[in-house]
């Protein structure tokens, strides 16, 4: 500090004693005819040196000064692309298909409902009109059903063919439930047959049996008269054997009508039970083909509309109001694949983020929440300025980069969707190429001009 102050106490005398000599010198006029050594030592010095001097000293003042106390942020440069911030709807097919028409681009603004891919409805409308005729075959043979079922009930054969039915396939149906009736009726007319048949034999054999009930006591006494005869030796032995063999015979033929009665009896319950039987097995059988018929008809209600769900999928519309981006097909006729993404709406409200890749070696000083500038590649940044940004994420592992090796992928939160230009505000798209600057500290001038030296300084003296 003395040395400091000692120095500009000399300087201060210096400046003091040159000015005093300056007054005390003759004007240039005059030393002009002086003699010339004369004019040498009276001539005042020329300012230019001092001045120059003084520039100079004070410019090299200021440049330490600046080095000593000049900042220069540190940045880690990363080059990425914009993308959106997750809320992207993602179009893509439920099913494989053929492209019939592309009717987007990419970039292009798009309304909520927009069509935005036609696939090619062959196959889907070929399977709703298959669906179509097999659900009509099951509505009809539920219909049959019913009309035979109310005519067992006693209610008539009344065939009411479903809505949309042709007259012709409605005509064929209405005479095959005719004919399913009649063929049930003839079943049971058949059965009704066989008992009156049994009951007309039980009568006969009845009457039969009657009648031998009543020729018993004659033959009977016949017998008891000329047997008494024959014990006075007034009649023939030969005729009360003859009349006890006929007695047999009517015992015999009674006992064999009153077996013919009960069989007849037995037959004619049978027949009975048949009947009722046979209507009861026609009603079950008609029941369980109208179960099948109603079970059918719903599964092919339910491949209805899966097929006809299947052709509005063939329709790919935009799900929000939004911007077509990463437009993966190109080619009419081309084929999709179920499930694989073909492009995707970005929201209009949506917001933006840049993902870049970061070298390595700077891996270690990007921390989340850091400032970023971004530079939209599409708009000069020297001209148009950055976009201002932080980061948001940070990978945790790195990936293989084909040029620029192993990297780690950064996401930054754009806090400006818009740049401005000569024309207006223009709206930033995902897929805008960027360059990322992550400031990651500062330094002085000073640090950052010596830090060749300091590096050789470090490196010197070893051998590899």
């Amino acid at each position: 500090m003395n040395m400091i102050v000692r120095h500009w106490n000399v300087a201060k005398v210096a400046l003091a004693e040159d000015r005093a000599l300056a007054k005390s010198r003759v004007e240039r006029t005059q030393t002009d005819f002086l003699p010339a050594a004369l004019e040498i030592i009276e001539k005042p010095v020329s300012p230019t040196a001092r001045i120059s001097f003084y520039l100079f000293g004070g410019g090299l003042v200021l440049a330490l000064l600046w080095a000593v106390f000049g900042r220069l942020d540190v940045v880690a440069s990363a080059s990425g692309k914009i993308i959106p911030a997750g809320s992207v709807k993602l179009i893509q097919p439920s099913s494989a298909g053929v492209v019939r028409s592309i009717l987007v681009r990419d970039g292009q603004a798009v309304r909520k409902g927009q069509a935005l891919v036609e696939l090619d409805p062959t196959e889907t409308a070929a399977d709703i009109a298959q669906a179509k005729s097999a659900l009509q075959t099951a509505l009809l043979e539920v219909a049959r059903a019913r009309a035979v079922l109310g005519a067992l009930d006693g209610h008539g054969l009344h065939f009411s063919a479903p809505t949309g039915t042709p007259a012709e396939i409605a005509e064929t149906q209405r005479s095959l439930a005719s004919s399913e009736f009649a063929a049930i009726s003839a079943a049971m007319s058949g059965r009704g047959a066989d008992r009156s048949a049994a009951s007309a034999s039980r009568d006969e054999a009845l009457t039969q049996a009657r009648k031998l009930d009543e020729t018993l006591p004659l033959i009977d006494e016949q017998l008891q008269a000329y047997e008494a005869l024959l014990a006075k030796g007034f009649a023939a032995k030969l005729k009360v054997i003859e009349l006890r063999r006929q007695r047999q015979v009517a015992i015999r033929d009674r006992d064999a009508a009153l077996d013919t009665a009960r069989r007849s009896e037995a037959e004619l319950a049978g027949a009975g039970s048949g009947v009722a039987l046979s209507r009861a097995e026609a009603r079950s059988k008609v029941l369980q083909d109208l179960a099948r018929s109603q079970a059918e008809a719903r599964l092919r209600t339910e491949e209805l509309v899966k097929s006809e769900q299947r052709s509005r999928l063939q329709r790919l519309v935009s799900p929000v109001d939004g911007t077509v981006a990463q437009l993966a097909i190109h080619t009419v006729g081309g084929v999709v694949e179920p499930a694989k993404p073909i492009m995707i709406i970005v929201p209009s409200r949506a917001s933006l983020e840049a993902e870049v890749r970061l070298l390595n070696k700077d891996m270690g000083f990007v921390r989340i929440g850091q400032d970023v500038a971004v530079k939209i590649e599409a708009f000069p940044f020297t001209r148009y300025g950055t976009i201002p940004g932080q980061v948001v994420s940070i990978s945790s592992d790195a990936i293989e980069d084909e040029k620029l090796g192993l990297v780690y992928p950064v996401r930054i939160k754009l806090k400006r969707m818009l740049i401005s230009r000569e024309s207006g505000r223009v709206r930033l798209t995902p897929g805008m190429s960027v360059t990322a600057d992550v400031r990651t500290g500062e330094r002085s001038i000073a640090s950052y001009l010596l830090s060749p030296i300091d590096e050789a300084r470090l490196e010197a003296g070893r051998e590899r």
